[in-house]
């Protein structure tokens, strides 16, 4: 099945993954730093799931097509098991399984990698690597405030110039196939085209249904509908499923408007997300240095009942790649790096230079000893820089140092340093 050993081994990665240099993997790490301290300051604390879970969990809220979302396999002992797509769903299942109706609200925040299945053409990553936070057992307009409130922190916090948020309501467009008297299949059709964003698909079927009612949802679910007009919506409809979702985004712009932080807010009323157990607000983040949504949410109150609790809950969910992408100037949450420094070694000096090493180390530089005595250090793309060469020449208690970045030389004492 394998290659001899002594063969080339294939020299590449399936598709949709990729690999992460340590210049990349350490602003990742500040801005999870950034996002972890905001968490902890509402009370959140991180959990960690397995990355597989039995297929029959996992699938319970990914829609009916889960087949081409999930990453399956069999175990060993012949259960069929997926890599998790999201983390919602096995928090819920922990939540299920492990939280007791006396213990809430529980307030969860976690980074993991999740992993969807995606056609090979389309070149999509089939990794995401996520930072979110559930909010169990809490189901108020202010639980959704909460986790508004936190999110718009955390994309200020990390100096995201121009997000938006785009507020829907999975209610509104229940309401909607309700108003148009649509059946089940029929509405089904509706919501997998709201998925995919086919308006021109929508507008035909819709048109062919009643061309009166379907210009007035195009208008209902236009981007840059303001509040008090869809305000009037649930007037000019009658459905009461659209009445109340309505009201209920107007009651959550209300508060925030009162933080001063309406206007990161948008309303879409077209949202539909492609994970079926969303069933009230949802949401999702814009960032305009990005073609893709960069994070999303909403509330999810029935999933957690196929676990065993019947609790209400909410949260979202952050693409940490799409963040670092989406970053103007660094913000105040990237630390500076200490200063790193290349030591020149040699065989006869090692124990001098470990205990030279020791000192600049205490000093706050970062060490990295080279065993070849180079006049320039070439750095591959993805690698930490370095902004010092020291040789030191113990017999004669010197060191020659090259700053890198000035391109300059000069002698120092090393009894003084």
């Amino acid at each position: 099945m394998f290659k001899n050993n002594n063969e080339k081994l294939i020299q590449g990665l399936p598709f949709g993954f990729r690999d992460i240099f340590p210049v990349e993997a350490s602003e990742r790490k500040d801005i999870e730093e950034a996002i972890r301290q905001e968490f902890i300051s509402w009370g959140y604390g991180e959990v960690k799931t397995p990355i597989v879970e039995f297929t029959e969990n996992i699938s319970s809220g990914t829609g009916k097509n889960w087949k081409n979302k999930l990453i399956s396999l069999f175990d060993i002992d012949g259960n069929l098991i997926s890599m998790r797509a999201d983390m919602t769903i096995p928090i819920a299942r922990l939540a299920g399984m492990r939280v007791k109706k006396d213990q809430l609200p529980a307030r969860f925040y976690y980074f993991a990698n999740s992993f969807r299945q995606s056609p090979a053409q389309k070149g999509c990553k089939r990794v995401l690597n996520q930072a979110g936070l559930e909010l169990i057992g809490a189901g108020s307009v202010l639980s959704d405030m909460e986790v508004l409130i936190i999110l718009i922190n955390i994309l200020r916090r990390l100096n995201i110039k121009d997000f938006k948020i785009s507020l829907g309501h999975v209610q509104f467009v229940e309401g909607i196939c309700e108003w148009f008297k649509l059946d089940g299949n029929t509405s089904c059709i509706l919501k997998e085209n709201l998925v995919k964003n086919n308006m021109v698909f929508i507008d035909e079927m819709l048109g062919n249904i009643d061309a009166a009612k379907a210009a007035m949802f195009f208008d209902l679910i236009s981007p840059e509908l303001k509040n008090n007009k869809i305000l009037e919506s649930g007037i000019i409809t009658g459905v009461k499923k659209i009445d109340e979702s309505i009201k209920h985004l107007i009651n959550i712009t209300g508060f925030l408007k009162e933080l001063e932080l309406e206007k990161y807010i948008t309303f879409d009323l077209g949202i539909f997300r492609d994970f079926d157990y969303y069933c009230g607000m949802v949401f999702e983040i814009y960032s305009p240095k990005e073609t893709e949504l960069i994070g999303s949410g909403g509330r999810y109150d029935g999933l957690i009942k196929k676990f065993g609790l019947d609790v209400p809950a909410a949260g979202f969910a952050l693409d940490v790649d799409l963040l670092h992408k989406s970053i103007g100037e660094p913000g105040i949450f990237l630390k500076k790096q200490p200063e790193r420094v290349m030591l020149s070694a040699k065989t006869k000096d090692f124990i001098k230079i470990i205990k030279f090493s020791q000192t600049l180390k205490k000093k706050g530089f970062i060490v990295e000893l080279s065993f070849e005595d180079s006049r320039k250090i070439n750095r591959m793309p993805g690698m930490p820089q370095t902004d010092f060469i020291y040789r030191p020449d113990f017999d004669n208690d010197s060191v020659e140092i090259t700053d890198t970045g000035k391109n300059i030389k000069f002698l120092q004492k090393i009894s003084d340093i």
